[in-house]
Order: structure tokens, then sequence, then C-alpha cells
């Protein structure tokens, strides 16, 4: 005799989110039910409304964006209360984590002070109970109480700062959590420890509405998946059904009498076969010309042309260095990935070469020409040779202009290209990215993150730079739009040679683009190697020393995307 079916936690009936202006609905007429103990997964393309449906299941909605249905949480519609009501319902029953998580930390307020307040709202008194309440927060989200109470957010790394705001929310004590890209910024290890707390969390009785590209996580937390395209359901049923690897390109049976949606639409295949086939990619050879060895690739030919980086240290005050002394040199039309688990020092060495963190000691050279350290103090010739792509590339656009004038300013101001040629040329670029006209008329709140983070690239891209800085770009992306921006950077770094360095935790992402690998572990080398022998195909794992003592036998499993 089975129990009762418990009550939802949150029921979500005929919502539809309409923005300002736009030709079609974010959300058209989606519905969805969360109840303790599940673990409902929303799976889809970039710009297909998860991150406006995981607002949606809070009652909320971005401005100029009207939302409409009904969303009961425990029973009481968010979206008929005014916004005080509203959040005071939420307190300590639902919590977000969003998509960009240094939106909801706090900059000036270091992080155990915060931790403790909000503990409040799960119900605990006195200091005893929230200190132990915010140390059990951190500890699973991955974080160390010692190592992290005493620091200011911007002292963490992008994966410090997820795991932070996860810690941010399950503090709370919340019964029904929404997750937006929980694994986004973190290595390997990290997201496979994550899927594995998301899991345990819904044992224990938590509802969650989990927004990810990251099927692999899908695949070993969630009960149940729903796929999005373009606002619409168009794929919901048992995780193993939908999400089958094992058969990516086969429809699954017409459904029973009483479903509404058929399982395995083409969008759900098209997402499983290209995530299948980044996943077993092998970067194409390139033309002898451009083909770097080791020692070339290195700091042992001074001489070569191209970007170098020497001796460079990176050292928080009366602290070990965050970074260093580090020296990489990137010859022209080289591809180096640069790998570590989070907070190992990848991007604020990547931060070093592109002038935006001042290093304690070192250099950067293009060409032999010393860069100055800090980007206002570099001309604009110097300015187009390094050109960074922002792990989180939101906050790196202007909010109110159209999408299409801030890419072309990149060529027009850093190459003297006329309005309507940089125009052209990015257009050329976005269309390659698999980006269109009408998505780039648009204001950047109107794209979703893997939008954005595609235009991010095409600006660096129109600048014809020496060196491109790709950090994370592919961890907004889903594994279609992934699978495109891998295939198109060779081509797109051919016409001005460009050296690419490729920060990223997306371990067959790395395998597909880059010629060298480099593992970093404490600011330090700690491998390097041709990718073929630092991430073999055929090896159980990896030929480098543990990563800050992880198992590198999960970590390669997680390879692939195959962990129990």
């Amino acid at each position: 005799m089975t129990g009762a079916v418990p009550a939802p936690l949150l029921e979500m009936a005929d919502i539809s989110a309409c923005a300002e202006g736009a030709p079609r609905p974010l959300l058209d007429q989606v519905g969805l039910t969360v109840r303790p103990g599940t673990v409902v997964a929303v799976v889809g393309p970039s710009g297909s409304g998860k991150t406006t449906l995981g607002l949606a299941a809070l009652g909320a909605s971005r401005e100029a964006v009207r939302l409409t249905g009904r969303v009961l949480l425990e029973g009481t519609d968010l979206v008929s209360l005014a916004p005080a009501q509203r959040r005071a319902t939420r307190a300590g029953r639902a919590a977000h984590l969003p998509q960009h998580p240094e939106t909801v930390l706090d900059p000036v307020r270091r992080v155990g002070g915060v931790l403790r307040e909000l503990a409040t709202l799960g119900g605990c008194r006195g200091r005893a109970a929230r200190q132990a309440a915010a140390t059990e927060a951190l500890t699973a989200a991955g974080l160390d109480w010692q190592s992290t109470h005493r620091r200011f957010p911007h002292q963490l790394s992008g994966g410090q700062q997820q795991r932070l705001a996860l810690a941010s929310a399950l503090v709370t004590g919340a019964r029904l959590l929404v997750l937006d890209e929980p694994t986004s910024g973190l290595d390997p290890a990290l997201a496979h420890a994550l899927g594995r707390t998301v899991r345990h969390l819904a044992d224990e009785g938590a509802g969650i509405l989990l927004l990810s590209h990251d099927l692999p996580l899908v695949r070993r937390t969630a009960d149940r998946v729903i796929v999005l395209e373009h606002g619409r359901m168009v794929d919901d049923g048992p995780t193993g059904e939908v999400l089958d690897a094992d058969h990516p390109e086969e429809p699954v049976p017409e459904p029973t009498p009483g479903e509404s949606v058929a399982i395995r639409h083409h969008t759900t295949r098209q997402l499983i076969a290209a995530e299948h086939r980044t996943n077993t990619a092998r970067r194409t050879s390139p033309e002898p010309a451009r083909r770097t060895s080791l020692k070339s690739a290195g700091v042992n030919s001074p001489q070569s042309s191209g970007v170098v980086a020497r001796d460079v240290v990176v050292r928080r005050r009366s602290a070990d260095p965050l970074t260093g002394p580090v020296s990489m040199a990137f010859p022209p039309g080289s591809t180096t990935a640069l790998l570590g688990p989070s907070g190992s020092g990848k991007t604020t060495f990547a931060r070093v070469l592109a002038g935006l963190t001042t290093p304690t000691s070192g250099e950067v050279r293009v060409d032999g020409v010393l860069l100055p350290a800090r980007i206002d103090r570099r001309t604009a010739v110097q300015r187009r040779a390094v050109q960074y792509v922002h792990q989180n590339s939101a906050d790196s656009f202007e909010r109110h202009r159209p999408l299409i004038h801030q890419l072309a300013d990149t060529a027009g101001l850093l190459r003297g290209l006329r309005r309507e040629e940089a125009t052209a040329e990015a257009m050329d670029t976005a269309v390659a990215l698999q980006l269109d006209g009408a998505q780039l008329s648009r204001t950047p709140d109107r794209l979703s993150g893997g939008q954005l983070q595609r235009c991010a690239l095409v600006r660096a891209l129109t600048a014809h730079p020496a060196l491109l800085l790709c950090d994370e770009v592919t961890s907004a992306l889903d594994t279609a739009s992934r699978e495109a921006v891998l295939g198109m950077l060779p081509s797109l770094l051919a016409p001005a040679a460009t050296a690419l360095l490729f920060v990223s935790h997306d371990l067959p992402a790395v395998r597909a683009v880059a010629d060298v690998v480099v593992a970093f572990e404490g600011g330090r080398y700690v491998g390097r190697g041709p990718v073929e022998e630092m991430l073999p195909y055929d090896a159980p794992q990896p030929p480098w020393p543990g990563w800050a003592g992880r198992s590198l036998g999960e970590l390669a499993v997680d390879l692939d995307g195959e962990c129990e």
C-alpha cells in the first residue's frame, strides 16, 4: 500500500509572460507542479524561457514583462499579491538561486554576517543556532566557514560566488528551491558534489525546480523533465525517458491517453545529440603553418611573436599569492586551455592579461612591446591586442542600448572601421554563432544569459585581437549552441591568426578546441602538455596531480557525464 501523495509545494497553471513590444510571449501557457521530495528540471535552448519561468515560480518577472496565470506556493497565489506581501509569503518558504549569483550577494558585507542574518528566516533563534545554520549551509554548498566567513563576495571566484549564493538559499530553510544554472562556474568534481546535494535535499523533503543546460546534472538528480522551446512546453515526462542518452535520435512511443505533450520532441533530440557529439569531438589538427610545439608555446622561446606573460604574481594583502609566479606564451594561432578547480586563480590570471587586475609583479608583452598593467593606461592598439570575454557577460553591456550598436563599437573604435562596415561584420559574426538581427536589435535585458554570452564573444572577435581570453564562455549555453560555438571558433579566429586562451571547467569543450592544456591549482602549474596527453580518451583519469584533494577518478568520469 502506497502512502498519500503529498500536497504540492508549487503549482503553476496557465503561466504566460509577455515583454513589451516582443513579437511572441516569453512563456506561453506553461504549467507544472513541484511536490515535496521531488526534483523537476526544465531544460531547453538558450532563450527558451527557463529563467523567466524560474522568476515566475516566485510570482516575479523582469522589468516590462507582464505575468499572468496562477502560481500557488503552498496554496497561496503569488501573482495576485502586492510585491511586499509576495516577499513576506515567500520568506522562509521559497528561495531562489539566480543565474548570475552576484546579483543577490551584498558587495559591502562579509559573508558570515549575511548568512547568520538570513538564518533567522528559517526560524533560527539565538546566535548559536544562527551560527550552526550558517556553517551547515556553507558546508552543504561546498565552502568552508573558516576560510570564507570574513571575506567579501568580490574576493571569491565565480564558482565560489555561485556556491555562496546557494548557501544563502539553503540557510533560510526554504522547502521550495528554485535553482537557475547552479553548476555554472563549478569544476566537474564540485558540479558532481552539488548534484548529490540537490538530490539529498529532495530526499529530505524539499521540492526543487531545477533550470539547467547541464544534462548530466539533470539525469543524476531530476525525477521529471520539462523541455521548453520559444516559451512553450514541448516535452514533459520521466527523466529516463525524455533524456535517454543511449538513443538520442530516437523518438519515444506516443504518450498514453491523458498526457498532453508528446515525449521526445525534435528539440529534445537535438539537445541530446549535440551533447553526444561535443562529448566525443576531437580537435581538428590546425594547418602546419599554425601548429605550435610545446616548446614554442612555452616560456623557453622569448623571441616568439604573440602575447607573452612573464613571472606574473597577484598577491592579496597579507596572504598567499592568488596567482603566480606564472609565465606563459601565446603565439599566433595557438589554442591553450586553462583548467583547475574553482578558485585556483584561472580568472585572476586572465584578468591580468587583459589589464583588469593589476599584478603584484610580472609583465605582459605583445610582440615584444610591454603592455601597461592597467587597461585604462593602454592605447587603443594595445586594448585591441588582448580581448576578454567575461564569465558573466550580462554586466559587460550597457542596459539601454541595442546590442548591435554595442557590438559594432568594437571594430569602429579599435580598428577604425566605418559604422556600416563595423555593423555588417558584427552581424556576420553573430549569425555564425546562431544569433539573428531581431535579437541584436533588442537591449541586453531582453536576451537570455546564453545569448548575451555569444554577443560578448562577437564583440571581442570583431577586434581581431592577438589574444582572445574566453572565461567560461560555454557555461550559459545549451548543448546545441555550445556545439555551434565550439565548431565555429577556429574559423572565426583564423582571419587574424588570433591565439586563444580558453578558461573553462567544460572538459569536453576543452578537448574540442585546445592544442595545449595547462592545469592550475593554487595559482600555479600542476600539469602541462598536449590535450591528447592531458585529457586522453582511453585513460581512466588525467595524468596530473589531484586538485585540492578531489578524486580525479570522479573528475574523469564526470568528463563525459557518466557519473552514477
